[in-house]
């Protein structure tokens, strides 16, 4: 009852976020709903641990399709990058390669139109995205030409594919499958991918896949559908060496030449083939991750990215074990942390739940505070929200690592969420 509750406020939260016309223009609104929304998740969650049934299961895919077909008919507001998916294929369709011109360039004046290219942001920009990128935007474009509709029905398939490779992944675990809550009820999963429609949608089918490889004990298929996720989006890199054992050489050998094959028709560009990458990573300032809060330089904010990565990576564990931490890090420490960069972690926190990661999923869409103010910034306030799971976390960590007491009160709501998210294997 809990639960059935719980999925119909999940569901009543996402309708009221997709009736809302601009979110960008209803930035309180949307952080109550987006609140609201996580708080339903957590109930439900918490009312779905232990259950085994099938009546279960048959609740938690009802309320994600449910949640799913009431964000799918919204425009993307939070953010426009699908216009820039569209963009890109328009001008890949005319002949011209889209890392050479960015969108106001003269040469690509006959392709402007008053629907996507008003749209567009960072339009002085050429496109960021690689080649695996461009090719499923030419894809959706051949069969929809101009379409953000068509854009978010297949980024919305892509991800249906990633809940199904979940579910298959959870099995091979010998995990219940109602752990599946914990991924395709998330507010963020459920904003980013079927509000939003943004391409790292394509990159959790191509991760689940992944993982679902190494489990099966298939690491050369690993590698090759890990160097197509990177080539879709370049941060899956971050994995690999989550799927290459001691002295094993083939995997790398995969992954690198699947990488190469992807990048080898745009070798005549040379260093255009990079298209504005350069400029986001050093230009970008929506909201800094923790090392370039610190020190505003980008060596290091990759000195620290690739420490935590090469830490990360040498802890004992599985896959799924080891990626939470992994993927987390590195999006918090990522040059920018734009909220849609920690979905790929949510499907792992169904494998390996933890109370800190679930917690960051929810506090993360406080940095859309951004548009609560001319100019346009994050308050500090927002900030604080963002990252306190994990400083209470660390904080609880610490305490107990020095055998300092911790008071009786935080003891049993540690407990109590550590019970709450964590079924038994």
């Amino acid at each position: 009852m809990l639960a059935a509750a719980s999925g119909a406020g999940l569901f009543a939260f996402c309708l009221l976020i997709a009736r809302t016309p601009n979110l960008v223009e209803a930035p309180v609104r949307f952080l109550l709903l987006a609140t609201g929304a996580f708080a339903c998740y957590v109930v439900g969650i918490l009312g779905l641990r232990g259950a085994a049934s099938r009546a279960a299961l048959g609740l938690i895919l009802v309320v994600a399709a449910a949640c799913r077909a009431a964000l799918l008919p919204a425009p993307p507001t939070l953010s426009t990058d699908a216009y820039r998916y569209v963009w890109d294929a328009r001008v890949a369709a005319a002949g011209i390669s889209p890392y050479r011109f960015p969108p106001v360039a003269p040469e690509l004046v006959a392709l402007r139109d008053s629907e996507i290219f008003p749209r567009l942001n960072h339009a002085t920009w050429r496109t960021i995205y690689p080649p695996a990128a461009q090719l499923f935007f030419r894809t959706v474009y051949a069969v929809a030409p101009d379409s953000i509709m068509a854009m978010k029905i297949a980024m919305g398939l892509a991800e249906v594919v990633a809940a199904l490779v979940l579910m298959t992944l959870l099995r091979a675990l010998d995990l219940p499958a109602t752990r599946l809550a914990i991924y395709a009820w998330n507010p963020l999963v459920l904003v980013e991918l079927w509000g939003t429609a943004h391409l790292d949608a394509i990159v959790l089918a191509l991760v689940m896949a992944t993982a679902l490889a190494v489990v099966k004990g298939a690491r050369a298929v690993a590698a090759i559908l890990l160097g197509v996720a990177a080539l879709v989006k370049l941060y899956p890199v971050v994995l690999l060496p989550l799927v290459l054992r001691r002295r094993e050489w083939k995997p790398a050998a995969l992954f690198a030449a699947t990488f190469a094959v992807g990048y080898l028709p745009l070798v005549g560009l040379g260093r255009e083939a990079l298209g504005s990458l350069p400029r986001y990573l050093t230009e970008m300032n929506f909201n800094p991750g923790l090392a370039r809060s610190i020190v505003d330089a980008p060596f290091v904010t990759a000195l620290a990215l690739g420490g935590w990565v090469a830490w990360a990576a040498t802890r004992a564990g599985s896959l799924a074990t080891r990626a939470v931490p992994l993927i987390g890090g590195s999006v918090v420490l990522a040059p920018n942390v734009f909220p849609w960069y920690a979905v790929w972690m949510v499907p792992f926190l169904a494998v390996t739940p933890s109370m800190a990661w679930i917690a960051l999923t929810g506090t993360l869409p406080f940095a859309y505070a951004f548009f609560l103010s001319a100019p346009w910034a994050i308050p500090t306030w927002a900030r604080v929200i963002e990252v306190s799971p994990l400083v209470v976390a660390a904080a609880i960590t610490l305490l107990r690592r020095f055998h300092i007491p911790v008071t009786f009160w935080a003891s049993r709501v540690l407990r109590f969420w550590h019970q709450a998210v964590s079924a038994e294997r």
